[in-house]
């Protein structure tokens, strides 16, 4: 599997991913139902991905 990265630097010398975690409870759910719960400010880091 390949998989492709991109970065943003918010400046030249500091780069920087945030990966949401998995909220309690949504082991079961799919791919569609987990996108559903990621929002723009848990992808920035600053709230935690929304519950089932």
């Amino acid at each position: 599997a390949e998989a492709e990265v991109r970065g943003w630097d918010s400046n030249a010398e500091l780069r920087y991913m945030v990966l949401p975690e998995r909220p309690a409870g949504s082991e079961s759910l799919d791919e569609e139902a987990l996108v559903a719960l990621v929002t723009r400010d848990s992808m920035i880091g600053v709230t935690r991905a929304l519950n089932p």
